[in-house]
Formats: structure tokens, sequence, C-alpha cells
């Protein structure tokens, strides 16, 4: 790779060999969460792949440390409502207060076909449940229109930014101040023209603001006496994956600083394009028949294991398997895979990021439900080495869950 293409050369390093999942879940569903011990780069992933989508447009590449469709929010542990990253009404500043969250989102509508990246840091360092809620139940009500695009209800009311028309300027990050006998409003920097409305801006006005489709969300976890447990309404939300695996020997090579590429990879490269089974399924017609034919029963088998259990799975993991599997198979590596083998590595792959995280238990709850999905997962072989992780920890302890 030449110097110039280093940072989507080393992203598609990362992809094969380090990280094999990471951008087929973010095309599954745009919310993950990389767990592990710390150091083992789960920040440095998410930036890097900004970097290797960022266009060559002098907004997104004023930073030479930082692409603009890249942010890092370092969650605090006194969060416990939404205000932190959504932002609120003030009676004292008479106006609504923004985050960085926000703008970014804006930022993200402005320029639809770039993937942006929200890097939450330490996401468990408060209660997730808390102030990630609002963002997590929209998330869910993500729906695609007959022209491809996805929208959410929205996360900020329309009525805000009708209200107070002056956040259109403060979202491009020009301060502004109210000329109260006039009624009007003017920047604080008297060289900056204030700009009353855009498109955007616009479109706010009358729809609110929603989970713009090129955002992806993800959350570096880390599993300590510092940090919260994950309730299952966050686990069942996100797609989850382990990075625990340090290989010291590839360190130097991976190591050198982030830069600009000049080929930039495109969007597909890391978007949905679908949101529900059926969809996903017309993308893959050669498979569907197979994946209709076989996955309720190979669902239902799981849900036999889990018996006696609150752990039981539902539609949501049925939906998220399909979108899994028809992300796989737009990949290059599995343009000929065969559907029982791509689907068996498709299953492997949600028992690891959506079923075996939300288990955890003592040994009177898990001892039997933990001998029978060893027995389900013997096809599945990171599930099956995974669940005997547990049952080992299990048999210690007393005590098992999916975090180590």
């Amino acid at each position: 790779a030449t110097p110039a293409e280093s940072t989507s050369y080393r992203l598609a390093k990362h992809d094969k060999d380090r990280y094999p999942n990471i951008i087929t879940a973010a095309k599954t569903k745009p919310f993950i969460l990389l767990a592990g011990i710390s150091g083992t780069g789960k920040s440095r992933i998410v930036k890097e792949m900004a970097f290797a989508c960022c266009p060559d447009v002098a907004e997104l590449r004023n930073d030479p440390v930082s692409p603009g469709n890249y942010l890092l929010v370092e969650v605090k542990p006194n969060w416990h409502d939404s205000t932190e990253l959504l932002g609120y009404e003030s009676t004292i500043k008479k106006g609504y207060v923004l985050t960085p969250f926000v703008k970014f989102l804006y930022k993200a509508m402005k320029h639809p076909d770039v993937p942006f990246f929200v890097c939450l840091d330490e996401m468990n360092l408060a209660p997730v449940e808390q102030y990630f809620a609002e963002y997590l139940s929209i998330l869910e009500s993500r729906k695609q229109q007959a022209d491809g695009t996805i929208l959410t209800e929205p996360l900020i009311g329309a009525e805000v930014f009708r209200k107070y028309p002056e956040l259109c300027a403060e979202m491009n990050g020009t301060a502004v101040r109210r000329e109260n006998v006039k009624n009007t409003y003017m920047t604080t920097d008297p060289a900056v023209e204030y700009v009353a409305t855009e498109r955007e801006y616009e479109n706010l006005c009358e729809e609110g603001l929603r989970i713009p489709q090129n955002v992806v969300v993800i959350g570096t976890v880390n599993m300590d006496e510092t940090t919260h447990q994950f309730s299952r309404k966050v686990i069942d939300r996100a797609m989850t994956i382990e990075m625990n695996e340090v290989k010291f020997d590839g360190f130097f090579e991976s190591s050198s600083e982030l830069s600009y590429p000049d080929r930039v990879l495109p969007k597909e490269y890391f978007l949905p394009c679908h949101t529900t089974a059926g969809k996903a399924l017309e993308s893959v017609p050669d498979d569907a028949e197979y994946i209709k034919a076989n996955v309720p029963a190979m669902l239902e088998q799981l849900n036999e294991a889990l018996a006696d259990t609150p752990f039981k799975i539902a539609y949501r993991v049925q939906n998220e398997l399909v979108l899994y599997f028809a992300a796989l198979r737009q990949e290059e590596a599995h343009k000929a895979t065969g559907t029982a083998e791509l689907l068996a590595t498709a299953m492997d792959q949600i028992l690891m990021m959506k079923v075996l995280p939300r288990i955890e238990g003592d040994d009177e709850l898990l001892e039997k439900p933990l001998e029978r999905l060893a027995v389900y997962a013997e096809g599945y072989p990171k599930a099956s080495a995974k669940i005997k992780e547990m049952q080992e920890r299990l048999g210690r302890s007393h005590f098992t869950s999916f975090w180590p």
C-alpha cells in the first residue's frame, strides 16, 4: 500500500485479521458495543473507520488529527438522563442548550453520502439504559422507505427548532445573541454573517431531528468494578463484539499514525441497506428459500436449549440474523460461499453478538441450559468456545456471564 492509501489498507487488514466482524455488524445495525480489556485499540478502530471513508471536503478534513465525520464522546459517571447527549431547554438561558452530539447529527444530515461515526468512550461508566434510553428506543423505529432511505422517529421534536430559530446558526458553530429590542439575532462575531436558515434546518422544523441513516454509534466497554452492567434492553439492541485478543507481534504494523487516504472507501462498505429481513432476502434471491426453510427451526432449537431461563430470544434476533447473513453475502470473500455454510457463519456470530451476552446467573439457573447450549453450538466454533469458557467460570465461581 502507498502512504496515501495506508489508512484504507490498514482498515482492510484489521477487518480481515483482527476485527473480522465489526463492519458486517455495522451494516446489520448501526449500534455496536466493542467490549474487552483496556488498551486493545477499541477507540482507535472507530477513528480509523472514519478516516478511511472521509472524503476530501474542507469541512471534514480541516483537522489532521480527527476527521470531521468522527466524534469522541467521553461518557461521565454522573450521566443519568439523556440531556447530556440530546441537550435541553433552559429557563435560565431562555433557549435550547445544544450538545456536540446533536451538532454532529446535524452535520451528518448535511453530508448524507458520508458515514459518520460516534465513539461513546467507556460507555458503561454511567448506566447506559438511563442516559441512552431515548436513542435506543428511537433506533428501533428505523423503517426503510420506498426510495430506500431509512427513517426513524424524531429524537428532538420539530417544535423545538421552530421555537428557537437561532439554533440553525448555533448548530453550524456560530455563537448567536438575541437583540431583544428588535427580536432579531446577531452573531457575537461581527465578521461572521448570521444565517437564519438552510435546507437541513427547514427539514428539522418540519420533521424534528431524526437519527441520520449515515450515523453509526460504537460504544467502547470495559467490565470492572468501576463500570455498570448492561441491562438486557441495551444488549438486545446492540451488536456486541468482544476484543480481548492481543497479538503483540502485529503491534508495529498497525501502530502508525492515521491519515486521510487518497482512495476513500464508499459508504456501502459501512452502512446498512435494509432494516427488515424481508427486504434483506430480496437482495439475496438465491439464498432466500433456504433461509426461510431453515432459520425458524434453528431458532426454535435455540430457545429449547434456553428453556426455563429469561434468556430466550424473539423476533429481533431472527431479523438481525437474516440482515447479518445478507451483509455477509455482499462481501467479496463470501460471494461464492454455499448458503448452508454462510448461514452457519452468520449464526455463529449472532450467538456471540446477540445471544450469549444476555446470559448471566448462578449454577442453579445455568448449569443445565449451558449444557444444552454446548450441544446446540457444536457446529459453531466461536460460540462453542465461549460457552465452554462460561461453563468453566460457572464451575469455579458458581456464577457466570458472557463478560470475563
